[in-house]
Parts: C-alpha cells; sequence; structure tokens
C-alpha cells in the first residue's frame, strides 16, 4: 500500500532471458529456438527474424542506440542501483521495486516474447510453442509470490484452435489470469473477422479477462513501421494509435455483441484519448454502422462501458479529462516497470499528484482492475 491505497498494477513487466526458450520449450522445437544475436543493439534472432524489429536496419539500429545511450544516463542519475538497462529482471527485483512504489498485486506481462511470435507468416505450430514455453517460464518466475505476482499469458492467434489450446491451459494449469494479444493485426486480418470467434468463445466460457498490448514496430503490419529512423514519432503514435484502432475493431465489429461475456482490457496505449474516439465511433455508428453485418445494436461508448477498460500513464495529465467526459469506472493503472521509460520509482506517487478526486484514485489503482481480472 501507499498512503493508505490498495494498488493493483494492471501492466508490470518482466524482461525475459533468451536461454528461457532452449529451457522449457518443447524438444522437437528446440533447434526452432530464439536464439542470442551478435548483430549490434540485437536482442536474439527467431525464424531468420533478428529482435528488436528491424533492428537489422541501420536507421532503426540509430534510433534504438540513442535511446538505449539516453536510458542509460537517466538510469544512472535516477535509479543508480539498477546497472542494466533493460537487463534481465528477477523475482526479488520486482517484488523489491513493487515495495518501492507500494503495489500490493502486479499482472505481470512480456516484453520480448511477443517480439518472438509477432511475426506475419510464422509457423503457427512454432508460435504455439513458444508461448508454451514463455508462459512455463513465467509461472515458474510468478511462484516467487503468487499471492502478488500474477501471470499474464501470452497467446499465439496465428492458429485460433492451437490459440485456445494455449489459452487453456495457461488458465488451467498455471493459474494465468489473462490472455494477452497484440494490438496490430496479424496476417492482416482485423480482431472482428470471424476466425477469432474460437478465442472470444473460449475466454467468455473461462471468464478470463482479454489484454491488448502494443509490440512495437512488430513484422507485422503496424504504424510504427513507417518511422524506422524516427523513434519519437513511431512510439508516440504507433503506441496509442494501434490500440485505438484495437479498440475500435471490438466497438465496432460486433465482437462484444457477439460474446457479451468478455472483458477487455487496452493496456500501454495513453488513455487521453479515449472520450473523442468513443464520439468518433458513436458518432459514424449512428450514420453507417452495419448492424446486420456484424450483429450489433448498441453504440460503441455502450459497450465499451459494459466490457473494456483503458491504461493510464502514471503522469498523463489530461488523463483527467477523460474522468470528467466519461467518468472513471473503466481506467487502470500501469506503471510499466522496468523499461527505460517507466516513472519508477516515482510513478504512483506522480499519480496520486494528478488533480482527481481521492474516489476516483481508488477505483484505478484498484477497483476496477480488481473487476477486470476476477481478483
Amino acid at each position: 500500500m501507499k498512503k493508505d491505497f490498495r494498488i493493483i498494477d494492471s501492466d508490470l513487466h518482466v524482461i525475459e532471458p533468451v536461454g528461457l526458450w532452449r529451457d522449457y520449450i518443447d524438444p522437437k522445437f528446440r533447434d526452432q529456438a530464439p536464439t542470442p544475436s551478435d548483430l549490434p543493439g540485437a536482442i536474439c534472432e527467431v525464424a531468420g527474424y533478428v529482435l528488436p524489429p528491424h533492428i537489422d536496419r541501420p536507421e532503426r539500429q540509430r534510433a534504438w542506440g540513442l535511446r538505449m545511450s539516453n536510458a542509460a544516463e537517466r538510469l544512472e542519475e535516477e535509479r543508480p542501483e539498477e546497472k542494466q538497462v533493460m537487463g534481465v529482471t528477477r523475482p526479488e527485483a520486482m517484488l523489491a521495486a513493487m515495495e518501492v512504489e507500494g503495489i500490493d498485486i502486479a499482472v505481470v506481462f512480456r516484453s520480448w516474447a511477443s517480439h518472438t511470435i509477432g511475426i506475419d507468416g510464422l509457423d503457427p505450430p512454432l508460435a504455439a510453442a513458444l508461448c508454451r514455453a514463455y508462459n512455463r517460464w513465467l509461472a515458474d518466475f510468478c511462484s516467487a509470490d503468487p499471492a502478488r505476482l500474477k501471470v499474464a499469458a501470452l497467446i499465439p492467434l496465428h492458429d485460433p484452435e492451437l490459440a485456445v489450446q494455449e489459452a487453456k491451459f495457461a488458465s488451467e494449469s498455471l493459474g494465468a489470469l489473462t490472455w494477452v494479444l497484440p494490438s496490430q493485426p496479424l496476417n492482416q486480418r482485423q480482431l472482428y473477422d470471424r476466425y477469432y470467434d474460437p478465442v472470444w468463445a473460449a475466454a467468455e466460457e473461462c471468464g478470463v479477462a482479454i489484454s491488448f498490448h502494443g509490440n512495437h514496430a512488430a513484422y507485422t503490419e503496424h504504424l510504427a513501421n513507417r518511422y524506422h529512423d524516427n523513434l519519437v514519432l513511431g512510439h508516440a503514435a504507433g503506441q496509442p494509435v494501434e490500440m485505438m484502432l484495437a479498440l475500435g475493431s471490438v466497438l465496432t465489429g460486433g465482437v462484444l455483441s457477439r460474446f457479451p461475456g468478455l472483458r477487455m482490457a487496452f493496456l500501454e496505449g495513453n488513455c487521453s484519448w479515449l472520450s473523442w474516439w468513443l464520439w468518433a465511433l458513436d458518432e459514424r455508428w449512428e450514420k453507417w454502422g452495419d448492424a446486420e453485418l456484424f450483429g450489433q445494436k448498441q453504440l460503441p461508448s455502450e459497450l465499451f462501458a459494459e466490457h473494456c477498460y483503458v491504461s493510464i500513464e502514471p503522469e498523463e495529465k489530461l488523463a483527467t479529462q477523460v474522468i470528467e467526459t466519461i467518468g472513471d469506472g473503466n481506467l487502470v493503472l500501469s506503471t510499466d516497470w522496468p523499461h527505460d521509460d517507466s516513472a519508477y520509482p516515482h510513478a504512483i506517487d506522480k499519480f496520486l499528484e494528478l488533480p482527481m478526486a481521492e474516489a476516483s484514485q481508488r477505483r484505478i489503482l484498484w477497483d476496477n482492475s480488481a473487476r477486470l481480472y476476477g481478483l
């Protein structure tokens, strides 16, 4: 707790060791597991692709290198106890950081693991095997304190049947609270495509939340891929706009009407755009909405209020305008620790400094996440 507030971090991160896939992947896929890369700035390679995505391009190397050098300087000044920038996370370090911030429960999300499967055309069984390996490893990681560290399982969308198998395994065998999907399209297929209906049906049946999270400049159709030489523009546009489109897809494509038991989170894409975006979707749905094709009668804003949650950044001052226009019942907090752009060790303090009512702070810090994740 901090200042008498109970706190759930809806989206705290782990930075995975590359060796986890060698150690946890099913043996028949071991020769296809991610391996370390010697390319400057690279973390690993998988299926012929280098990660971070496009780091083999000179302009991307420059932009990424500038990010890392700036982060190192910032961390040396602000967080000198953390010697590695984007280094491998250990459970004891995560729990210690939670103590500093006053976080009671953290839902633990992936970092590089999402990029290993964020590849158009990736072989579906391999994608499923990569997810299974990561989810097993994450469950072991969270076993350091299962009351406080909760599994957010990575799910492959390359094949809905394999996605459902992995999702149910993660929930039933590993105790996952949520199934994590990318915000950008995979294989040029929109989220409202009925191809994905088996995944939504399984989530509704299991009562598990779906969480969409950005994958910056993935090897898919992604807005950030227009700006490999400009990380500022690529990140400032790519993260929120891809999240807006993911939210718009489920709000205008009938997903939440066909599966009314779903709970969905849209994380690490800011929230200050939310009021306008719901207005824009409503205005156009009322004029042009294809209720027959999508099987949807409710307005997007009505579906949002019933089913969806969006994360607020700790220092996101404009979020107070969202609360003024649509209320506080659909917002959750993400600190983004341990990434270099996190506000740690002052994330919760910065959030509590925002000009909002104490009742709103309590809902955002605890109540809404508890409802989202079924805690």
